[in-house]
């Protein structure tokens, strides 16, 4: 069971860095891809010129995951290449086997979104071997360009919206700045939360890391609940706590705490990832008195052909790619997020 758990956290990270799983073959009752961040790269004309282009999906476990590969389904008509789609299944040593098969189906160009960093020297290598270009999705490849989340800007962007919010609601500085991060999902997200007293300081620019308290929400629900619970016992004087919460587990769980505690008054939380929050505003499309759950950052997965496409249609053409490139967070509020997440409130 723990490692059941381990992997779907370790998932989410990737996702809450875009994620997970995506998908197979369109499912049938899976809501539409939404729109594009504002910023998200503008579309060249079709060519006379038809690719055949693979997407190796991560999985199929959650609906982040399916966005993403609702985005490459819809780029298929919109830049207008032939699409083969596979499905890694969180296993590196299907990876192996869906790049090999894509490989003798012919594509031009393959993307990559696998969960196994070990095997990605071997995928390089049989994309250089047929003579093919490789973009990688999240976990990156040595050598090959790569896209995902910028983790960095997500605890900006994130941490900024606290302190807009802690103005707004307390007009002074948060008593605490709680980050709750995960253990399991390695070093290289945690800016996603760590990244957030930077940001936070735009408002309140002498706000002191002695304020500033972390905990480890690795595990399950339950556990990060209690984690969270003890934390707000233990403090019992705070009035003013503004938290960071990782990842689309932690979130939730760590309102149910608050909330068992009627402590709501007291704190306001933005998640590092979006998911969590559009299922927060489908339970809750009225504003809560001293709302807890006031944004989550968004990856805006629905999209992530539109930045991926050009690049990899230019790379087919002989065209350098840039080592790495990155979606443009914004904070998902009431305000907004119908504005990028239509279909997904509305479902």
């Amino acid at each position: 069971m723990k490692k059941l758990i381990a992997l779907l956290l370790a998932m989410i990270m990737v996702l809450s860095m875009v994620a997970c799983g995506a998908a197979d073959a369109p499912v049938a009752d899976a809501p539409a891809a939404d729109a594009p961040a504002a910023d998200a790269p503008a579309a060249d004309a079709p060519t006379d010129t038809r690719y055949k282009i693979g997407f190796a999906n991560i999985g199929e476990v959650n609906e982040t995951c399916m966005a993403v590969k609702r985005s490459f389904e819809a780029a298929a008509e919109k830049y207008d290449f032939d699409l083969v789609y596979m499905n890694n299944d969180m296993d590196g040593a299907t990876a192996v086997k869906n790049a090999d098969n894509m490989v003798q189906q012919g594509v031009d160009g393959l993307v990559e979104f696998n969960i196994d960093a070990s095997v990605g020297a071997t995928l390089k290598s049989i994309c250089d071997d047929a003579g093919i270009p490789l973009i990688a999705i999240d976990i990156g490849i040595d050598g090959v360009p790569f896209f995902g989340g910028d983790n960095a800007q997500v605890g900006v962007v994130g941490g900024r919206h606290l302190g807009k919010v802690a103005q707004e609601r307390w007009g002074e500085e948060p008593d605490i700045l709680l980050l709750i991060e995960d253990s399991t999902s390695g070093e290289t997200p945690m800016p996603r939360v760590r990244n957030m007293p930077e940001g936070l300081r735009e408002t309140f620019p002498d706000f002191p890391d002695e304020k500033i308290y972390t905990l480890d929400g690795a595990g399950d629900a339950a556990d990060v609940q209690k984690l969270v619970s003890d934390f707000l016992t233990a403090h019992p004087d705070a009035n003013k706590i503004a938290i960071g919460a990782f990842q689309d587990i932690i979130a939730p769980a760590t309102l149910a705490a608050i909330e068992t505690a009627g402590r709501e008054s007291d704190c306001i939380m933005v998640c590092a990832s979006e998911y969590s929050y559009l299922d927060y505003l489908k339970a809750h499309p009225d504003p809560v008195e001293n709302e807890v759950y006031v944004g989550g950052v968004a990856f805006f997965f629905p999209r992530y052909a539109d930045y991926i496409i050009p690049v990899m249609i230019d790379m087919i053409n002989g065209k350098e790619a840039p080592a790495e490139f990155f979606v443009e967070h914004e904070v998902l509020t009431r305000e907004n997020a119908a504005e990028f997440y239509a279909d997904y409130l509305n479902s």
